[in-house]
């Protein structure tokens, strides 16, 4: 005789994921499940839930597409950064905060970068 619901643990072994790809897909209620408020056993999913799920996992294209690596340690999963950090792109951002930044009074050049930055007034310095 089946039950009619499953543990997280359970769940996880069925859809063959693993724990923390569970949980995140729990945490953000992919799957509808109970929280049971205790630390051990803290899901509890219904049977026909689960396998409403697994067959959409098995026949629908792009189904959790937008989670594809993101469980995954892998070097090739990770997300390459939006801007690779080369010469060109250095000076282009030096040049870009040197014109945001001003030459106004306060500046004062970054020893040996040639970088001007602005400095705040301190407490000290300030005079009325």
């Amino acid at each position: 005789m089946e039950k009619d619901f499953m543990s997280g643990s359970e769940l996880r072994q069925y859809l063959h994921i693993s724990t923390r790809k569970m949980k995140y897909l729990m945490d953000h209620d992919y799957i509808p499940h109970e929280n049971t408020g205790r630390a051990t056993h803290k899901y509890r999913v219904r049977r026909e839930e689960a396998e409403k799920f697994k067959h959409r996992m098995e026949t629908e294209d792009g189904f959790l597409a937008e989670l594809a690596g993101k469980f995954s340690n892998r070097v090739e999963h990770r997300p390459r950064p939006v801007l690779e950090p080369t010469a060109k792109n250095s000076m282009a951002f030096r040049l870009w905060l040197e014109k945001r930044m001003g030459s106004a009074s306060g500046s004062t050049a970054h020893a040996n970068s040639g970088i001007s930055c602005r400095v705040p007034a301190t407490a000290d310095s300030q005079t009325d």
